[in-house]
C-alpha cells in the first residue's frame, strides 16, 4: 500500500522537502514536485503507515509556508517520479529536534538536522562592563551569569547565530528599533493584543516578529511605552536558553536592540557570524501571512532573478507574479509604498507590463493649499474657511515641505493626518494617523475622495487636491478624527476595487497583485481583501511586499 501526502506550500527553498527526506529515510518512499505542489509518497503496511502518520504529525513543524496537507493512497509505485532534494541553504532559527537536544544538554551550539549550520564552537565567554574575560563549558552556569545582569536592570550583548543584539528588561520609556521578546507564549497577553492567527505565527518555524499593540492594562502601567511595537519569541538556540533562565527569574519580557557600545555584561562565543534579516510578517484575517521584512527563507533562486530589474514598482511585481505563477494571465499590480514612488500596472503576456497610474502633487503644502484655492470658488471657499476655523494649523502649513519625499499615497495620507490636527510636523501626524488605522472599533467611516485627474485615459495621475479638499470638508465639519482616518484607508480600498472593475472589461483582468509597504499596515490589507471580491488577491508569497 502507498500512501501520498500532498503538501501546498507557498515557498521554493528547499526546507519542506529536506524535512520530509529526513522524516521518511527510515521508510521506502520519494518525494515528487509539480505546479507547486509537494508530495510524500511512503510504501508500507497499513500499521507501518499509521505508525509513520503519527511521526509525521508530531514532527513535520508549523511553517508559515505550509497551507495543508492532504493524504491519499496509490496502487503503482512505478508511476511516481521522484526529485532530487534540493540542497537546503536557508539558516533555520531551531527544529524540534535540535531543541530538544539543546534543552536537554543545555547546549545552545546543538546544529539543526537541515538547513544551513554556521560554523562556531565553545566556549562561551563572559564579559563585564570592565572587560573582564570568563571563559565558559558549563553552558548553563554561563546563562545564569548572564541572565542576572538583565534581570537586574542591565543591558546584556549576547552574540546569536545572527549576530550581536542587546537584551534588557522592559522600561517605561520610548524605544526606538526594538522588538519585545516574550519569554513564554502564554504571557503574550499580558503585554500585546494578539489574534490566533498572531499567536500561531509567533510559535512557527521561522520564529518571525508580528507588529502588535499594547493592551489597556500595560499602556496604562507603561505610559511612556511604545503604543505599537514588533514581538517575537526567541529564534535562534542562544536566546531561547536565555529566555528560558530569565522567566526562571521571573522576567516575562525583554527589549531586543542593536549591539550596545557599551554594555553591562557581554555573553559570547569568538567566531563571526553572517547577519541574517529576521522575518517580520503581518498576519492576516483570511489566513494569508505578509512577509513585511527579510529574506533569509526566500529561495536564492528567486532572488537572482529579479536582481536585473532597477525600478522598484517593476520589480516587486514581477517578483509577485513569478512566486504565484501568473505570467500566463492579466493581472493588475497595486504597488503602494511607503518609501518610494507609487504605481498601479497591467500585465498581459501580450503586452507585457504598462504603468497606469501614479501620484503627483506639489512640492510643499502651501503650493498646494493655494492651487485648492485657485481651482474654483468652492476651493477658495474651502480654504478659507479651513483657515478661520484651524489657524494654527494653516499657519504651520507654510513649514510643510515634501519636496524630497518620494510621491506616493502614504505621503498623502500624512499631509491629511496634518490638516486633521494630528501632530505638530508630518512625523507626528503618520505616526497617530496610523495609530488610529489599527485600533479603531468601528465598522465604516466617511467616503473620502480617491479620484483621477482623467477618468478616461488608461495611463493617468490620482487627483491629489481632490482627496485633501475631500479630508478638509470632513474637518470642517468636525468628523471624530479615529472615524476619519478610518475612512481612509475604507476609501482607497473601495477605489482600488472600483479601478479593478473598470479595467475588467476592457482588460480581461483575473487577478490583483497587492504590493508595497503600505500593505504591512494590517489594516489596509485586511479591507482590501474583503472587499477586493472578484478576483484573486494575491500578496508575495516567500520574498516581503517592499524589496
Amino acid at each position: 500500500m502507498i500512501l501520498i501526502y500532498d503538501f501546498n506550500c507557498l515557498a521554493d527553498n528547499g526546507v519542506l522537502e529536506n524535512f520530509l527526506e529526513d522524516i521518511a529515510k527510515n521508510t521506502k518512499h520519494c518525494i515528487t514536485k509539480e505546479s507547486g505542489k509537494i508530495s510524500l509518497c511512503v510504501e508500507g503496511g497499513e500499521d507501518e503507515l499509521k505508525s509513520f502518520s503519527d511521526t509525521l504529525s508530531k514532527t513535520l513543524p508549523f511553517s508559515l509556508f505550509l497551507k495543508s496537507v492532504n493524504a491519499h493512497t496509490c496502487m503503482q509505485w512505478e508511476s511516481l517520479k521522484t526529485i532530487k532534494i534540493p540542497k537546503c541553504e536557508i539558516t533555520l532559527p531551531f527544529t524540534q529536534k535540535a531543541l530538544l537536544r539543546a534543552k536537554a544538554e543545555f547546549n545552545p551550539f546543538v546544529k539543526n538536522e537541515i538547513g544551513a549550520n554556521p560554523d562556531i564552537s565553545p566556549p562561551l565567554v563572559f564579559q563585564d562592563k570592565n572587560g573582564r574575560k570568563e571563559y565558559f563549558e558549563n553552558f548553563k552556569e554561563a546563562f545564569f551569569k548572564a541572565a542576572k545582569v538583565a534581570a537586574n536592570g542591565g543591558y546584556l550583548n549576547i552574540k546569536t547565530k545572527n549576530g550581536f543584539i542587546s537584551v534588557s528588561k522592559l522600561q517605561d520609556k520610548k524605544y526606538e528599533n526594538f522588538s519585545v521578546m516574550l519569554m513564554d507564549l502564554g504571557t503574550a497577553s499580558k503585554i500585546a493584543v494578539l489574534k490566533n492567527a498572531e499567536i500561531s505565527a509567533l510559535a512557527s518555524l521561522e520564529k518571525p516578529l508580528v507588529k502588535t499593540h499594547s493592551n489597556l492594562i500595560f499602556a496604562s502601567n507603561y505610559p511612556n511605552f511604545p503604543r505599537f511595537f514588533n514581538v517575537g519569541l526567541a529564534n535562534d538556540l542562544f536566546l531561547y536558553l536565555l529566555s528560558a533562565v530569565l522567566f526562571e527569574m521571573g522576567v516575562e519580557f525583554t527589549a531586543l536592540e542593536a549591539k550596545r557600545s557599551a554594555p553591562d555584561a557581554s555573553l559570547y562565543f569568538e567566531e563571526e557570524t553572517e547577519q541574517n534579516e529576521r522575518l517580520q510578517i503581518c498576519a492576516l484575517d483570511n489566513g494569508q501571512n505578509i512577509i513585511v521584512k527579510g529574506v533569509s527563507f526566500a529561495s536564492p533562486k528567486l532572488l537572482n532573478a529579479i536582481k536585473p530589474l532597477k525600478n522598484p514598482h517593476h520589480m516587486q511585481f514581477a517578483a509577485a507574479m513569478q512566486e504565484n505563477d501568473l505570467f500566463e494571465e492579466a493581472s493588475c499590480g497595486v504597488y503602494l509604498s511607503l518609501k518610494n514612488n507609487d504605481m498601479i500596472m497591467f500585465y498581459s503576456a501580450q503586452t507585457g507590463v504598462i504603468d497606469m497610474v501614479n501620484i503627483a502633487y506639489e512640492n510643499s503644502l502651501q503650493e498646494m493649499l493655494e492651487n485648492i484655492a485657485d481651482e474654483d470658488e468652492t476651493g477658495s471657499k474651502l480654504v478659507k474657511n479651513f483657515a478661520e476655523k484651524f489657524p494654527l494649523i494653516f499657519a504651520k502649513a507654510k513649514d510643510i515641505s515634501f519636496e524630497e519625499k518620494p510621491k506616493n499615497i502614504a505621503n498623502l495620507w500624512n499631509i491629511a493626518a496634518f490638516l486633521m490636527g494630528l501632530g505638530e510636523n508630518l512625523d507626528e501626524a503618520r505616526e497617530k494617523l496610523f495609530e488610529n488605522i489599527e485600533i479603531f472599533g468601528g465598522q465604516k467611516g466617511p467616503r473620502i475622495d480617491y479620484k483621477l485627474l482623467d477618468e478616461k485615459s488608461a495611463k493617468t495621475t490620482l487627483n491629489a487636491r481632490k482627496f485633501i479638499r475631500s479630508v478638509m470638508s470632513f474637518c470642517l465639519a468636525d468628523v471624530d478624527s479615529g472615524l476619519l482616518s478610518y475612512g481612509i484607508v475604507e476609501s482607497l480600498v473601495y477605489f482600488l476595487s472600483d479601478f479593478a472593475d473598470g479595467l475588467k472589461g476592457d482588460f480581461q483582468i483575473k487577478n490583483i497583485l497587492l504590493l508595497g509597504s503600505l500593505f504591512s499596515v494590517k489594516t489596509v490589507s485586511n479591507l482590501s481583501v474583503k472587499h477586493i471580491v472578484n478576483y484573486r488577491v494575491d500578496f508575495n508569497r516567500e520574498l516581503p511586499i517592499e524589496l
